[in-house]
């Protein structure tokens, strides 16, 4: 057989083409993969940003997580201080590295949901006037999180009505707790705003 796809084998009784049609793959080279790959359309910011939080998403946090900060919170002093300075680098310290985690992720998308809400003035102001004064912690997070969660796609904060918050909203209202947070979402509002 000379490899041609087209050219017959009846070994066996059997009609064979040259190779398997599953093994025949056409040649690219990189030049056309690029001119290819350029003929995509861009995904959608919110796709990559989705795809981005995946491997974060799989690790949920337990109740009993939440508990420990929770406790660690009220009954630690110098950790309540690291924790309103930097909570993603507080509980790292502490050795909650999963809490960490999800600390650093669920900041992100906060800033991204109030730089998405200080794209429409009122809703700015409304914000600005929930995160109240600079450098203190947000006086009544469960109205902060309404408003960004109006600017929210998808079920990333949810159950606002529920007497008992679901684990990623109290995690949220524990993080509203830093002066830092609060001061970082008063930045990226005024910044998208300005």
């Amino acid at each position: 057989m000379n490899g041609d796809a087209a050219a017959l084998d009846t070994r066996g009784g059997r009609i064979w083409a040259g190779r398997p049609s599953c093994l025949v793959m056409p040649r690219y080279d990189e030049g056309r993969l690029v001119r290819l790959l350029r003929l995509l359309r861009i995904p959608p910011l919110e796709w990559v940003r989705r795809a981005q939080r995946i491997p974060l998403t799989s690790a949920l946090l337990s109740d009993r997580d939440l508990a420990e900060l929770g406790r660690r919170l009220e009954v630690d002093p110098s950790f309540r201080r690291d924790f309103d300075a930097d909570p993603v680098a507080a509980a790292d310290r502490a050795g909650m590295r999963e809490i960490g985690l999800r600390l650093q992720r669920e900041l992100r998308e906060l800033v991204a949901l109030a730089e998405r809400v200080a794209g429409d003035e009122v809703r700015r102001a409304e914000l600005m006037a929930a995160l109240g004064d600079e450098s203190a912690p947000v006086a009544g997070a469960k109205p902060v999180l309404e408003l960004l969660a109006v600017a929210s796609t998808g079920a990333d904060v949810e159950a606002h009505g529920v007497d008992k918050p679901g684990a990623t909203e109290s995690l949220l209202l524990l993080l509203l707790t830093s002066p830092s947070v609060a001061d970082e979402l008063r930045a990226a509002v005024r910044n998208r705003g300005g």
